[in-house]
């Protein structure tokens, strides 16, 4: 559930879901130009490592909001346990082109994004039309809205910030994977432009989930 698998281990689960980034990043990119439906600033800042606290525990929250009761409670509790230990967060936000983000209103943050740049799906994944992937892609791995401001469209809003992003970086695709079993994110990315093309396995423990595999090819600024 967790990942959207984007990377055997990769999450965008969303339900509307969302991530973050390191220190000297933090300076390099802040959007304060998104609003929510009510008019009210949301600001899109990348994620530093001062920030790591408020990351596991919004990361933790939202993702048990969002899968919880639709898991088994042991494999659930192993996987959160592993994968929001805070070592487990550190490493992440030091990985070479992964970004982080929160989405804030009033400072406080709401919702996280993260983005792995220059990122294709694995070659040993059921895809479909795998060559079309010659132009560089940017991998969507998580998207996760806190529950209280869900309906107030900021995934939407930080989903046309990761195309903003990817176009900046000269990618020409997003993509990311979803639970076969959360239907609502599906329509939610389909919505925006997004179609499947493979499959993919999320683990959560020792119980594997079929993901779909999604991707919108961007066009021209």
């Amino acid at each position: 559930m967790m990942p959207a698998k984007f990377c055997h281990l990769v999450e965008i689960r969303p339900l509307y879901a969302l991530v973050g980034q390191s220190d000297n990043k933090t300076a390099r990119r802040v959007d304060g130009s998104l609003r929510d439906d009510k008019g009210n600033a949301v600001i899109i800042r990348q994620i530093s490592t001062t920030d790591l606290p408020a990351l596991r525990d919004l990361a933790e929250r939202t993702f048990r909001d969002a899968w919880q009761h639709m898991n088994e409670p042991e494999p659930f509790e192993a996987y959160c346990r592993e994968h929001f230990a805070v070592e487990n967060l550190a490493a992440e936000l030091a990985a070479p082109d992964a970004e982080f983000y929160f989405a804030e209103q009033d400072g406080r943050p709401v919702a996280y994004l993260k983005l792995n740049l220059n990122r294709l799906p694995h070659s040993s994944d059921d895809l479909q039309s795998s060559d079309e992937w010659y132009d560089p892609a940017l991998q969507l791995e998580r998207i996760y809205v806190l529950q209280d401001v869900q309906g107030q469209r900021i995934g939407e809003r930080l989903l046309a910030f990761t195309e903003k992003r990817a176009r900046d970086t000269g990618a020409a695709w997003v993509w990311l994977s979803v639970w076969q079993k959360s239907p609502r994110s599906i329509g939610f990315y389909e919505k925006n432009g997004y179609e499947i093309f493979g499959i993919e396995t999320f683990w959560v423990g020792d119980d594997p989930q079929p993901d779909w595999l999604m991707r919108k090819r961007l066009a021209p600024q």
